[in-house]
């Protein structure tokens, strides 16, 4: 029993909790370390397509801590994502990633994520030069946007005008459709369905959104340069972002100085430096 007893204390003193001081891990204005942690990581998925490498990681959490999590370094981060043309390791630049993603994105959107490779046989199949053309365009899109040599209305109008698109749509009646789907998130009105189709299918001369085309290289001028595209892009961005449309409010916040700027890294950025979208 004596034996029995030994053996019950130490087996008691063995198991005892010990308590570390000083051990809790950072909090910012009453943000914990993780959640700054996964803010950082979604901004380099959502921008970049990939996770922050371990030093990127420690270096950005810092940078924020640092900064007590203020809009201002929120913004700096994602604008470093978006612009910075300093060597990465495994990307040429964040500069480039960031427009490469993009690019894979909206070729997600438009064009069933078609890959590079698919668009250059495409290239070397079509005898049509006008069609080779235009696929030519699409294929240097993420190129030309991120150098600034077409906006993003004009980034857009190449996924939709080429011959891999009118192939996934089929016919007239299914490009009209897709192009209000992919571009505003809603389809036309019977209106606007039979201006654009009479444009698209006989050159005859309509109006669409206030503006006269009789061709589809004018219909796609149409639908890819009215402010409706701007407003998709908003639900797009937002849908990306946060999961959900944007509210009326938020929409008419963004509209007018993008539409005015094309600027859609900015509306991004608007959105990324939230406490919603950071779930702080």
């Amino acid at each position: 029993m004596l034996l029995f007893g030994l053996c019950l204390a130490c087996a008691c003193t063995k198991y005892e909790t010990v308590l570390v001081t000083d051990n809790d891990p950072p909090v910012v204005n009453n943000v914990p370390a993780i959640k700054i942690e996964n803010y950082v990581n979604r901004i380099f998925i959502d921008l970049l397509g990939r996770e922050p490498l371990d030093e990127e990681m420690a270096d950005e959490t810092a940078a924020l801590r640092e900064a007590d999590l203020s809009q201002e370094a929120r913004a700096a981060l994602i604008q470093k994502l978006q612009t910075s043309t300093a060597a990465v390791e495994g990307d040429t630049s964040y500069q480039h990633a960031y427009y490469r993603h993009l690019y894979n994105q909206a070729k997600v959107r438009c064009l069933e994520g078609v890959s590079d490779l698919t668009i250059e046989e495409e290239i070397s199949a079509v005898t049509d030069s006008l069609k080779k053309l235009k696929l030519i365009a699409l294929l240097h899109a993420r190129s030309d946007l991120q150098n600034g040599a077409i906006d993003i209305g004009q980034f857009f109008a190449r996924m939709v005008d080429n011959n891999i698109y009118d192939v996934i749509n089929m016919n007239t009646f299914n490009f009209v459709n897709a192009t209000f789907d992919n571009l505003y998130w809603r389809y036309p009105t019977d209106a606007e369905f039979n201006a654009g189709f009479k444009m698209v299918e006989y050159n005859s001369e309509e109006t669409l959104f206030g503006q006269t085309g009789s061709s589809k290289d004018d219909y796609v001028q149409i639908v890819t340069g009215n402010a409706e595209l701007y407003e998709g892009l908003i639900i797009w961005a937002y849908r990306q972002l946060l999961s959900r449309e944007p509210a009326t409010a938020e929409t008419a916040a963004l509209l007018s100085g993008f539409f005015t700027a094309r600027d859609f890294p900015l509306v991004q950025q608007t959105i990324m430096v939230t406490d919603e979208y950071a779930n702080f």
